[in-house]
């Protein structure tokens, strides 16, 4: 009986943890989120877009304590599911397949100060290009003001936590994310924290401050890099 695409993928993305040196409670833990998420994502179109949209889903049925560990495994399967095998091989390279998750802890306490003392952080002439351009971004998409407000606040926060990053990398951004997340988690807010995150990677990148046709010339990238 041929395999389905999802059960192709997560052979595929076990063979290499194993071939990588995971532990065989790494690997069945992996592999068991995977089994779940694969049932959302069965017969959907193949491409970021659909999905992110079947990994929201997923992540809205389960308990939000899960999320930091699951989110890591839904983004290197990515790669697997599409067959992006330039991905994989340069994931591979960059020691990316640890089975750990390498986020820089710091205690619940931190994070809240940080969120609460936002207001009180000046920016850079860059940070505020940035928060700029975002904001044009969500205004037109005519969110109510609390909401608004919200986005905002959570995308200077995370922009204030990404300083110390000196190279622009996706990786590094999403170490910042789950950082992070388990402030949102405490407040209630992560499902729009992590949508607020997708869509501010280009800005803190610096993809959305270029030229316009410089824009259009990055597009197609733009679907797989976040995708989740």
């Amino acid at each position: 009986m041929e395999m389905t695409r999802e059960e192709e993928a997560r052979k595929a993305y076990v063979k290499l943890l194993t071939g990588q040196g995971v532990s065989e409670r790494m690997l069945v833990q992996r592999e068991f989120i995977i089994i779940r998420v694969s049932a959302f994502l069965k017969d959907i179109p193949c491409d970021g877009s659909h999905y992110r949209h079947a990994v929201d889903r997923f992540i809205a049925s389960i308990d939000p304590a899960e999320i930091p560990s699951i989110l890591p495994v839904i983004r290197e399967f990515f790669s697997f599911w599409v067959r992006d095998i330039k991905a994989i091989a340069a994931m591979s390279q960059a020691k990316v397949f640890s089975g750990t998750t390498p986020v820089t802890m710091v205690t619940q306490d931190e994070l809240f100060k940080h969120w609460y003392d936002l207001d009180k952080t000046a920016m850079t002439s860059h940070e505020t290009q940035v928060m700029d351009a975002f904001q044009q971004v969500t205004l037109v998409r005519g969110f109510e003001p609390a909401v608004f407000k919200e986005r905002m606040r959570m995308a200077k926060c995370l922009l204030l936590t990404l300083r110390p990053i000196s190279y622009k990398q996706s990786h590094s951004y999403r170490q910042m994310v789950d950082r992070n997340l388990p402030l949102f988690n405490a407040l209630g807010s992560q499902h729009t924290f992590l949508s607020v995150s997708r869509e501010f990677y280009y800005f803190w990148r610096g993809d959305m401050l270029k030229p316009q046709a410089q824009k259009t010339q990055i597009a197609p990238v733009r679907e797989m890099a976040m995708a989740a």
